[in-house]
């Protein structure tokens, strides 16, 4: 009988022992995932000295004169674009990890997607691709191989696969590629309404807000979590291919670019 009683206070001991790990595993990850949470938001505010500082680097990168060809065209309706963006407090509709521009709200968004008359333009940040992307990291480049393995782990291979042959895919190497490539499809598409689904970081969505605006073209950019750049330093790195980090999506924000991609798949199809 004393055996049992002792065998029941061990076992008494043994599971509030227990109790106590997982409690303190789950405290343990907690902290570790606060604390690579605290690492994503790269800037607390926006200030308009950023936002004209972004846009006078844009420019800089514009060597073969795009996106100043482009502001030519119609010069007083992209002044009055600028301008009125600028005199926004924010150049964006911002829920959580989704920046609206010219919409409201991701309803918005499904009603335009059903629009056969419009064109969606899909834009992947490089930074989510694998580190041994078999087309290279650092490109706008993406074979996106069925067959080959690093290719099926990649976070981007299984939405860009569904996009239809009507859409346009991007992947961006920098900044001031979005501007360009957006401004080069407005152009070549006049009949048709573009909007974008863009996936980067904070850093790069505040740096290309007031040209997007410029551009009066409606869209989404989607703000990656993980490895991002954290201030101006790290992302003027990242813009000449200098990261090692790997960035992915927030927990369901992939769902809604699946169900963007289902209605555009159903449309044409």
């Amino acid at each position: 009988m004393a055996n049992m009683e002792k065998f029941s206070s061990l076992r008494k001991i043994t599971e509030l022992k227990d109790k106590k790990s997982r409690k303190s595993d789950k405290l343990s990850d907690l902290k570790k995932k606060n604390s690579i949470n605290a690492n994503i938001k790269p800037i607390k505010k926006v200030t308009r000295f950023f936002r004209f500082k972004s846009l006078v680097y844009l420019l800089k990168q514009d060597k073969k004169l795009i996106l100043w060809n482009f502001f030519l065209k119609r010069p007083f309706f992209h002044s009055f674009k600028l301008i009125k963006s600028y005199l926004k407090k924010a150049p964006y509709i911002q829920k959580e990890d989704l920046f609206f521009f010219n919409i409201n709200s991701f309803n918005d968004l499904t009603k335009k997607a059903k629009d056969k008359n419009s064109i969606f333009v899909f834009g992947y940040s490089y930074c989510m691709k694998p580190k041994d992307c078999p087309s290279k990291r650092f490109t706008k480049d993406c074979i996106h191989d069925k067959d080959n393995e690093i290719c099926q782990k990649c976070e981007i291979f299984h939405q860009i696969s569904k996009i239809p042959a009507n859409d346009i895919l991007l992947i961006i190497p920098d900044a001031y590629y979005i501007g360009i490539k957006l401004a080069e499809i407005i152009e070549k598409n006049p009949k048709k309404e573009i909007i974008y689904i863009i996936i980067t970081c904070n850093m790069c969505i505040n740096m290309f807000s007031d040209l997007s605006n410029m551009l009066n073209i409606k869209g989404l950019s989607i703000e990656l979590s993980g490895r991002v750049c954290r201030n101006y330093k790290s992302f003027l790195f990242a813009e000449k291919g200098i990261k090692s980090g790997i960035t992915n999506l927030y927990n369901n924000t992939d769902e809604k670019i699946l169900d963007i991609l289902k209605i555009r798949e159903d449309i044409f199809s």
